[in-house]
């Protein structure tokens, strides 16, 4: 009997070409902005511990490490641990990295904070498999501390959809090509690569959609308390127009 298994899409989708096209991308300016937004909203005192789950390449934690921080980093990508490893010369202040699984991985001993940037979210079939990265983050604060979650803002999603987007690095093109399920709730994506070289290289993604109220309920399911949204790293309100959908919430004391 055949056993084997398709891995699940985040396994094989996150590679160099995502990390050179997007990751990279962000520009300074939006990194500080974010730093200075969760280390308001997260309460964070001088040389308090964080947690970076998903880290990615690590370009925000390092960012918090600058800034005194104790920063440890985790993604299941071993190529973004690397470049996250290698980001930057010795500093007294240098932040941890290591591979490991969101819906597995808890801190040891418990951090002062916790954030998830970047919609590294909803990306399991079931809600109660995606709860689980929340729980996680749940066990890794200590009493009192908070969480920060970015994603879409669903709502805004639903009224300006944009089916096709079309992004430039020097001589790459991406292309993505979306289609919502709204059956299941699911935003489903093909990312289509054309490289230097003449190839072309093909992904596909699909990620649960959570309007804000699906949110709260998830977050309080998993046992946080005070769970609060934001529109943008301004600390904005969410509405229809909001660019994103921040949750900050806390564990309770």
């Amino acid at each position: 009997m055949n056993t084997t298994t398709t891995p699940p899409w985040w396994e094989t989708f996150y590679d160099e070409n995502l990390a050179n096209m997007l990751l990279e991308q962000t520009s300074a300016a939006e990194i500080e902005k974010s730093a200075h937004f969760l280390i308001q909203q997260l309460h964070l005192q001088p040389g308090a511990s964080v947690l970076d789950q998903c880290c990615g390449s690590g370009r925000l934690t390092w960012e918090f490490a600058r800034r005194g921080y104790a920063m440890r980093g985790m993604d299941l990508i071993p190529i973004y641990i690397e470049r996250a490893r290698n980001r930057e010369g010795t500093i007294q202040n240098a932040p941890s990295f290591e591979v490991a699984d969101a819906f597995v991985f808890k801190a040891d001993p418990p951090c002062d904070a916790v954030f998830n940037w970047w919609t590294s979210f909803g990306y399991a079939e079931s809600d109660d498999t995606n709860q689980l990265m929340l729980r996680r983050a749940w066990e890794s604060l200590r009493a009192g501390g908070f969480y920060a979650l970015d994603f879409m803002n669903v709502p805004g999603l639903y009224r300006h959809f944009l089916p096709h987007v079309i992004t430039r690095n020097g001589e790459v093109t991406l292309i993505r090509e979306s289609t919502l399920d709204l059956s299941a709730n699911v935003i489903r994506k093909q990312w289509t690569y054309f490289l230097q070289d003449g190839r072309r290289i093909v992904h596909h993604s699909a990620v649960r959609l959570y309007d804000p109220a699906a949110l709260r309920r998830l977050f309080e399911g998993a046992g946080f308390t005070d769970v609060t949204f934001f529109g943008d790293v301004d600390a904005s309100p969410l509405t229809l127009n909001s660019p994103r959908c921040i949750v900050i919430a806390r564990k309770p004391l």
